[in-house]
């Protein structure tokens, strides 16, 4: 047994990750964030050590990792889906959150009285932005939003600072993750939930293609991480290397939910989003760890539509579902 800890802890992806890591007999803590919702993880009170604290706090982190003594410290915690303001406060905080809490965290990491083993963090394949694709990991990066800049500067701080680290800092390029508990911010989720209440719908950008890895697919990518013993500074993608276009993951979600066709439109094929090609090359993942997605989006969507059909009905009579703007469901990274 090994003692983990989870940033984002009642996020979508550390949820599960608590989960896996409870299966597998560790001990789990979760940092969560004041206010954050814990719905995902109410079921495993009892079950996992909560520390309840903001990041940007270090006295609280430092006494956290004092208290954990974790062999290994998955980071995940980030808010992605930020507004763009006129004064560019959205790029500040974004860089307060990823840069500076990262900062914190290994800082508060290295000097504790037993640092971790590792550190497996967690980037995207928004960092590669508009380049070319399929991206390997020796792709320059350009990202095309704040999103995507503040995670590759996180990224090169970590290369730059590892030779300072007691321990390695790996960072999981992660492809765009869904499955059950997905907040419905996302366009797959949110395509899932309209289609299977009978409401309108619009995918955006149709033709736009997007690496989707499925959540025990995702998950099981990062625990292979943690056990790997690589040398820090290594930067791995974790995505299936396939990339559908959106029309065609609507069509398969209108199949699997029996939605009527003609309620989801499509935008034009412009390119307007940006990226029109979102893709991993996976084979550094197959090499050094062993390790590829096994789910077909198929079979993973199957699995998703089932949850939220489920979901669904328990929310009877009302059907209430959280709400977003357009803008946050084009589902680009």
């Amino acid at each position: 047994m090994e003692r983990i800890l989870i940033t984002g802890g009642a996020g979508f992806v550390g949820s599960h990750l608590a989960r896996a890591c409870l299966a597998a007999g560790h001990q789990v803590h979760l940092i969560i964030r004041p206010g954050s919702d814990d719905t995902r993880i109410r079921d495993l009170r009892g079950h996992v050590i909560r520390h309840n604290f903001d990041l940007q706090s270090e006295t609280a982190l430092k006494h956290c990792l004092s208290d954990a003594e974790p062999e290994c410290i998955f980071h995940l915690a980030a808010r992605p889906r930020r507004p763009e303001n006129p004064d560019f406060s959205d790029a500040r905080d974004g860089m307060r959150e990823q840069v500076q809490v990262l900062i914190g965290l290994l800082s508060a990491a290295a000097t504790a009285p037993r640092p971790p083993k590792t550190m497996i963090r967690t980037g995207s394949l928004a960092e590669y932005g508009s380049a070319q694709a399929p991206f390997p990991e020796e792709t320059r990066e350009m990202p095309v939003n704040s999103y995507g800049a503040e995670l590759v500067a996180a990224t090169h701080l970590v290369g730059a600072l590892q030779r300072r680290l007691p321990f390695p800092v790996i960072t999981a390029r992660l492809a765009l993750v869904y499955g059950a508990w997905q907040s419905t911010a996302y366009l797959l989720p949110w395509l899932v939930t309209q289609c299977l209440a009978g409401e309108p719908s619009i995918v955006r950008h149709p033709e736009d293609r997007r690496d989707l890895i499925y959540i025990d697919d995702a998950v099981g990518g990062l625990l292979r991480l943690a056990a790997a013993q690589l040398p820090g500074g290594t930067i791995i993608n974790i995505g299936t290397g396939f990339a559908p276009t959106m029309r065609d993951v609507a069509r398969l979600i209108i199949a699997e939910t029996g939605a009527d066709p003609t309620l989801v439109q499509y935008g034009p094929a412009d390119g307007s989003s940006g990226i029109p090609d979102f893709r991993a090359v996976t084979a550094l993942a197959r090499n050094l760890l062993g390790w590829s997605a096994s789910t077909p989006l198929a079979e993973g969507l199957v699995q998703t539509v089932a949850w939220y059909r489920e979901h669904l009905r328990l929310q009877e009579p009302h059907n209430q579902l959280p709400t977003t703007s357009r803008r946050e469901r084009t589902g680009a990274p």
